[in-house]
């Protein structure tokens, strides 16, 4: 039964390695924290035996269960024993806005239970308080008592995350457990992985990206290494201490050439991978820092991985996506090679949570929203993401909602989110306004943190008497983009 295919996974690796390294976790301040594979197995089974046993005390249909995904040995079993007894968890990365904003779609699930660090007990993401209704529990508090294996679930658990989708305004995608693990194990061919490699994977494991890196270390038996409080320091202590394969974004990599180029390559690093965003065009001061190339990731929350480098391949075109991915089918609205990408995938969601449009066609292929260039030896270029999506580091920050908690503000009477694309490729979050007289911008940027991770606030606000309209009265996004490219625009 797919709901317990990840828990019996982790049984069949304690079985063959049980005092092996399952999870290595590290923060600046604790060095490495590590679980081993009968550790992970032990913590992962009481968390299912508790749940099933409260599913069968359960009357009518439950709600899903919020995990707070933060990389520990502790968030990982918890998701993996919940699924395993066919519970759905909504996945939220640590420190997450959204469970403390109240028109967040996380509260259209309706949960009831929020399962994560004890630190975040009493306040819950960006300083606010547990919504009424919502029980905390503790990774720890979680758990049953020791016992023999669990029965798995009756059904198959869903797995549920957060997508900016192609409206800008965050929704919740839901994903049958077995597309998951396909993902998984796609990882684990396309790159080789087994059980003597380590995975380091630096980036939020409750993110589509992080977590195929996940699944693929928990079905080859390979050591997962995570970093639940990101710091340089602690990436590149992992990558000197054994990595083999690192999952990153391109502002990653940037950040980690600088620092390696003095120290050498990395000496057991076989494989980079990188995902959110385009490498830049000239890679070969990155090849050089790590002794390995960059391989790029393509793929979406909704329909998984869609191509990708593998590790077979020695050469491909720079800034190439590399071949569509082993079962994933790619077709083009446009001539020549170009145009508007559908795919139809082994990984496809399920759809929206709450809602019963349908989101691929009759013959099951999604509109990813992007433009891409397919050439004649089968390489895949994107041109183009969704013009609605903000990528802050390879972090997809939908501009809707900013906008939504910007104008909660009293002194905020217009606003308008969008990105702009910097010298080196990374896109920056900009912010026009309508403030009220008397109203400080410093004022509306430290409201914004109240509410929002950094990765969410905007990097630059301009202060305009009225935004740009259409006839329709639509915000002009491209006028107000154009006027910062030109220095039209003043910034505060």
């Amino acid at each position: 039964m797919p709901s317990g295919l990840l828990l019996s996974g982790l049984r069949r690796a304690r079985d063959r390695q049980p005092e092996r390294v399952a999870v290595r976790c590290g923060t600046p301040e604790e060095g490495w924290v590590e679980t081993t594979w009968a550790q992970l197995y032990d913590a992962a089974r009481s968390v299912a035996a508790r749940s099933v046993a409260a599913r069968a005390h359960a009357t009518g249909a439950t709600a899903p269960v919020v995990v707070v995904v933060d990389g520990t040995a502790e968030s990982i079993a918890t998701m993996v024993g919940l699924v395993a007894a066919g519970v759905d968890v909504l996945l939220l990365e640590a420190h997450s806005s959204y469970l403390s904003d109240p028109g967040s779609p996380v509260h259209t699930v309706r949960p009831r239970i929020v399962v994560g660090p004890p630190g975040l007990a009493g306040p819950v993401g960006a300083g606010h308080e547990t919504p009424a209704g919502v029980r905390y529990e503790t990774y720890e508090r979680f758990r049953a008592p020791a016992g023999g294996d669990p029965p798995t679930g009756t059904r198959a658990g869903e797995i549920l995350q957060l997508t900016s989708g192609s409206t800008g305004e965050p929704r919740i995608t839901r994903q049958p457990l077995s597309h998951v693990l396909t993902g998984g194990r796609l990882y684990r061919r396309l790159f080789a992985i087994t059980e003597r490699d380590t995975v380091l994977v630096a980036v939020p494991v409750a993110h589509s990206y992080g977590l195929a890196g996940l699944c693929s270390a928990l079905l080859s038996g390979a050591t997962l290494v995570t970093l639940p409080r990101f710091s340089l320091r602690t990436l590149v202590a992992g990558l000197y201490d054994g990595a083999t394969i690192l999952l990153g974004t391109p502002l990653l990599y940037r950040l980690l050439t600088p620092i390696l180029s003095g120290r050498g390559p990395t000496p057991h690093l076989r494989t980079a991978l990188s995902a959110g965003g385009p490498m830049p065009a000239d890679t070969a001061d990155i090849t050089a820092a790590l002794g390995t190339p960059v391989r790029q990731i393509y793929g979406t929350t909704e329909a998984g991985l869609i191509a990708c480098v593998p590790s077979a391949t020695t050469a491909w075109p720079p800034g190439s996506v590399g071949f569509a991915a082993p079962g994933v089918t790619l077709r083009l609205d446009g001539a020549d090679g170009t145009g508007r990408l559908s795919v139809r995938t082994p990984m496809m969601f399920l759809g929206y949570h709450g809602s019963d449009r349908p989101v691929v066609t009759p013959d099951g292929f999604y509109d990813t929203g992007d433009l891409v260039r397919v050439d004649p030896d089968g390489f895949v270029f994107v041109l183009g993401r969704k013009e609605s999506v903000v990528n802050v580091g390879g972090r997809k920050v939908g501009p809707t909602r900013i906008e939504r908690l910007l104008l909660d503000h009293c002194g905020v009477r217009d606003a308008v989110v969008f990105g702009v694309e910097r010298a080196d490729h990374e896109q920056e979050m900009h912010a026009a306004l309508v403030l009220a007289p008397g109203t400080r911008v410093d004022e509306v940027l430290e409201f914004c943190r109240s509410q929002l991770q950094p990765y969410e606030v905007p990097h630059r606000v301009h202060v305009l008497d009225r935004l740009p309209r259409n006839g329709m009265g639509k915000v002009d996004r491209g006028q107000l983009v154009a006027a910062v490219e030109h220095g039209q625009l003043a910034r505060s």
